[in-house]
């Protein structure tokens, strides 16, 4: 009988490629124990690489593999086991997402979306935030291809992915989480990037908040307000340039809005909301108080609307 060249460890049957990224390569597998489909990652090793990039890529991949042995929460994928390549490359097994990236949705789904719409997605993604956070961590390059959304038992779910370039803000000695960026060596994706990325100063949980009020702005809008083909363009509008309130791309945004999704992509972390909890707060608030307006005026008799069509009837009996 011939050995299956995709099976690894005797019990995950590698079949599909996933996506590939700077550090790793992700497949689909089945595992044989289980009988259920897994998502498994590679630390990628190119043949020719130096090895300063080499040891890089592992300390990256390293870092993924603690990050997501410390983290626990239900908008988190799940890591579910490790190992060795017979050419010794480490690999790490996660569930398998059966969904869409928050990307793919927003390609498919009508910009803007509905702000309602926004927030449902907003309560478990600041809550999956929130535990990074609080386990003293950021995740550096949240974007909406790292954001799956998924259908569970008939609701929706969203999982943050890709913990690659994610950081311990204060990491104990030896861990992986030691500092690995380098001086002009910025990581992390150019349409998120916050202006403290860029100048390569401290970061905190609000380098993640600035990041998710891009999205929030995008999805609500329609736009990114820095984006541009050319990095050094992008940059300056990160570092310089006023995003336009939200509401002059959609007039149907209630200005109230306005000042909570700029405040999150304040230049200056120190003027954005602390926390994602307390952006999802202002948020909430907001549509609180749309929907008590909303009701003050429909409960006023000065606003009560006249079937005009029927009174003339009435009247010409």
């Amino acid at each position: 009988m011939s050995e299956n060249a995709n099976l690894l460890d005797d019990r995950y049957d590698v079949y599909e490629l996933l996506g590939e990224g700077g550090v790793g390569v992700v497949y689909k597998a089945r595992d044989l124990i289980t009988n259920t489909d897994v998502a498994i990652k590679f630390l990628v090793q190119e043949a020719g690489e130096i090895t300063r990039l080499k040891a890089l890529r592992k300390r990256y991949f390293e870092r993924e593999i603690a990050l997501l042995e410390k983290i626990r929460h239900p908008g988190i994928v799940r890591l579910l086991n490790t190992g060795f390549t017979k050419i010794g490359l480490p690999y790490f097994v996660m569930e398998y997402i059966e969904g869409k990236t928050l990307a793919e949705q927003m390609r498919t789904e009508r910009l803007p979306m509905p702000v309602g719409r926004v927030f449902k997605i907003l309560q478990p993604l600041c809550s999956a935030l929130d535990c990074i956070h609080k386990h003293g961590a950021i995740h550096r390059d949240l974007k909406p291809e790292n954001i799956m959304l998924l259908e569970k038992d008939g609701k929706e779910e969203v999982k943050i992915l890709d913990f690659g370039i994610a950081k311990l803000l204060e990491p104990p000695p030896g861990s992986p989480f030691q500092p690995i960026t380098q001086v002009g060596n910025i990581v992390g994706t150019v349409d998120y990037l916050a202006p403290e990325q860029w100048k390569e100063e401290e970061l905190d949980q609000r380098t993640d908040l600035y990041a998710l009020g891009l999205i929030v702005y995008e999805l609500l809008t329609g736009h990114h307000p820095f984006r541009s083909e050319h990095i050094e363009i992008a940059m300056m509008r990160h570092l310089s340039e006023n995003a336009p309130p939200p509401s002059s791309y959609n007039n149907e945004l209630p200005m109230l809005l306005d000042n909570v999704i700029l405040r999150s992509i304040a230049k200056d972390k120190y003027d954005r909301q602390p926390t994602v909890i307390d952006f999802l707060t202002e948020y909430e608030e907001v549509l609180v108080e749309i929907y008590r307006r909303s009701c003050s005026y429909l409960s006023n008799p000065a606003t009560k609307t006249l079937n005009y069509e029927e009174e003339e009837q009435e009247s010409s009996e």
